[in-house]
């Protein structure tokens, strides 16, 4: 790719500061780089002439109205990463669960359940002991996802029920993991330089490897987990994303969710790594 090439981020509301970032590494190396949140695209796309001939589309958020954006710009026939394929099996946890479990990715054991079908909780609830019950398509940060464990009054129950989004949410086995891991995969190679945990803490069962200033760097040579990575990154056709495992308490790694996006300044300051080149330089050359 030469400097008559040029690349367009895909932006969430938030995510300007870490799409900047990769477009000035992308614009030193000679590229012109455009940045734009879903509802402007259209405009920067004909303002600049970019066309597929000369522009691809890197989508760093996802959701119904992107992924329908991002079909009709694959259709046109741009190049865009992650494919519109890709982005709706990521950006619908509850889809992302059955199509790892259908592949033989191990996942936790997830239902997608009406809210307001109270007795389909307390009978998984009698199967499993624990539930975590959370949105289907992720939002919030986390605020959501709730754990309820068997015993619960039905009185509290449907309160934390009708306090998750969307009328069919997911319950979810609850697993019990000792750390939570992120490994970040860019054309379907784990950078493991920039593997990242978290752990739970004595009086809490939730943890974040997102915008937790608290990640550590991991450091376990774990073949099998990096190999996992990109196997899950093959199986999704994820070409850039962070994927999520749960490391339980035997040492199996249990899928969590995939992510296309979140800023990755954490994730570069704790281990180092320069994720941002590495996402350009595929972008330069996703071959």
């Amino acid at each position: 790719m030469g400097s008559e090439r040029s690349v367009l981020i895909i932006r969430t509301k938030m995510g300007l500061k870490y799409a900047l970032k990769i477009s000035q590494y992308l614009e030193s190396k000679g590229v012109h780089c455009f940045i734009s949140e879903i509802n402007n695209v259209d405009a920067v796309l004909a303002e600049n002439s970019l066309t597929p001939s000369n522009t691809i589309i890197h989508s760093r958020t996802a959701g119904r109205i992107t992924n329908e954006k991002i079909n009709k710009f694959e259709k046109a026939g741009f190049k865009v990463i992650n494919s519109s394929k890709t982005l709706t099996l990521t950006s619908n946890k509850y889809l992302s669960q059955e199509h790892a479990r259908t592949n033989r990715i191990c996942v936790a054991d997830t239902y997608k359940v009406d809210k307001k079908d109270v007795d389909r909780f307390l009978s998984l609830l009698e199967k499993y002991g624990s539930l975590v019950v959370k949105p289907i398509f992720s939002q919030g940060r986390g605020i959501y996802c709730q754990k309820i464990n068997k015993g619960i009054s039905k009185d509290d129950l449907c309160n934390i029920l009708d306090s998750v989004p969307g009328k069919m949410i997911q319950a979810q086995q609850c697993i019990n993991y000792k750390k939570l891991i992120r490994v970040i995969v860019i054309g379907y190679k784990a950078l493991r330089d920039a593997t990242v945990y978290d752990e739970p803490a004595n009086d809490s069962w939730k943890c974040s490897v997102c915008l937790n200033p608290n990640i550590k760097k991991y450091t376990d040579n774990r073949n099998d987990l990096f190999e996992l990575a990109e196997l899950t990154a093959r199986t999704f056709g994820a070409q850039i994303n962070f994927i999520d495992y749960f490391e339980d308490a035997d040492g199996r790694f249990v899928l969590n969710e995939i992510n296309t996006a979140c800023s990755l300044f954490i994730h570069e300051r704790v281990t180092g790594c320069p994720i941002h080149q590495y996402i350009g330089d595929f972008l330069l050359n996703p071959e």
